[in-house]
């Protein structure tokens, strides 16, 4: 015997229960008569109608500002600088002095200049008085020469050839210093005028050695220093005076938006800029990088002439009122401008799909079956998209959530969104 009898016993008891249990495992296998497939219920999706209301669209765009005004404050004459009377930074009124160049070599030369026109002067008066005495020479002469001649006519012979011609030859000469006097009176009148010219230039440039502020702003920094040679080429900008209330912007539109700009402009007798003659300027917003919308309100001053052929966009300039100089010259903006007033449908942001085919929308039909519809949109109004073309009615479904888990012809079960879309506030809307 290899084994004790009770290890026989204890494995004929194991086999049995084992075989009792693989009877049972291979008759429920067998039994598929009750195990049918159930289908997955169709997925929830959350749905809303589009919301329809009036709305102001609005074209954004980003620009640049620069000032209304900006003088470049320049050295019109060579000197050194005898006198800086700003602070850099500072505010200044029109007229205000803000620097002196040393002006005794100036002056100098407007004595000079004074000097030349007096001796001009002095040699008109001389030649003025040699033209009265040649007059009265030449009278002289003249009755003389008609005496003897007076004489010879009435007793022929009394008088000599010789003396004649002696008194005619007196008479050319006497009318030579006539017209002598008359030349020189004409050349100190041409020398006067020419000291006079020398004069005023002389105190237009004692003038220049008083650099004055020409508009009212804020003047920059200083670029040279008290005992600097200024008035060179290369040193002739002394500083820079900017104002910036109001202040412009600039930027630029594409042929599309300026096409609508006109379209609207002529529906509503409206100038472009308000520079025109004729209706009301448009109103535009702006905003700063650290500012939330647009809080700045102006309007347009000005618009190109044509459109950039290179690049298809057309120069805008809007002007806006800075009192606190809170807007400054040469930052980046972002700019609003309002559209006309029209009925528009929005819908949730997280509503919009996009493919290939451009933007569409996911909607439910009669049947809970989902269906893609074709959009075109518009801009952004408070957190919301517009629809701005395309098959969207107010009356359809469209899925707001569960996107992921929808498919055109799926079977979805749509729960209407429990918060309603519309927007408690008005607003502008913003283009894309």
């Amino acid at each position: 015997m290899l084994f004790p009898s009770w290890y026989q016993v204890s494995s004929s008891r194991s086999l049995s229960i084992w075989g009792n249990c693989l009877t049972l495992l291979i008759a429920g296998g067998c039994s598929s008569s009750n195990n049918t497939y159930v289908p997955p219920p169709p997925p929830k999706v959350t749905v809303a109608h589009p919301v329809a209301e009036e709305i102001v669209e609005t074209r954004d765009y980003t620009g640049t500002t620069k000032a209304f005004e900006s003088v470049e404050i320049l050295a019109r004459v060579e000197g050194f600088l005898d006198a800086i009377e700003f602070e850099d930074g500072a505010d200044v009124k029109q007229d205000q002095l803000l620097a002196r160049i040393d002006p005794k070599p100036f002056a100098a030369v407007l004595a000079q200049a004074k000097a030349s026109l007096s001796l001009a002067q002095a040699r008109r008066k001389s030649s003025q008085a040699e033209l009265s005495r040649a007059d009265a020479e030449l009278a002289n002469m003249k009755t003389q020469l008609r005496r003897v001649e007076d004489a010879q006519s009435r007793s022929p012979g009394a008088v000599t050839e010789a003396e004649i011609d002696m008194r005619r030859t007196a008479v050319m000469t006497a009318d030579a210093a006539v017209e002598s006097a008359q030349a020189a009176i004409a050349s100190s009148e041409a020398e006067i005028a020419a000291a006079e010219a020398e004069v005023t230039k002389a105190e237009l440039n004692l003038s220049y050695t008083e650099i004055h502020s020409p508009i009212a702003g804020r003047v920059g920094q200083k670029n040279f220093d008290v005992g600097s040679l200024v008035g060179t080429p290369s040193t002739k900008l002394l500083t820079t005076v900017v104002r910036t209330d109001p202040i412009y912007a600039y930027f630029t539109v594409s042929e599309q938006d300026f096409l609508r700009f006109n379209r609207e402009r002529i529906a509503q007798d409206r100038s472009m800029s308000s520079t025109n003659s004729g209706g009301e300027a448009r109103s535009v917003m702006l905003g700063l990088g650290d500012e939330e919308g647009y809080p700045h309100k102006g309007i347009i001053d000005f618009a190109d002439l044509a459109l950039d052929e290179s690049t298809g966009t057309f120069l805008v300039r809007a002007r806006f009122d800075n009192p606190d100089e809170l807007i400054s010259p040469g930052a980046f903006v972002r700019i609003s401008i309002p559209m006309q007033k029209k009925p528009a449908l929005l819908v949730s942001e997280t509503a919009v799909g996009r493919d290939q085919g451009g933007a569409y929308l996911l909607v439910i039909n009669d049947k809970n079956e989902v269906e893609m519809k074709r959009v075109s949109l518009g801009g952004k109004h408070n957190k919301m998209q517009i629809v701005s073309g395309g098959e969207l009615t107010p009356k359809d479904r469209v899925v707001v959530e569960g996107i992921q888990m929808s498919r055109p012809g799926a079977v979805v079960t749509p729960v209407e969104q429990s918060k309603p879309t519309s927007p408690a506030e008005e607003g502008t809307a913003t283009s894309p």
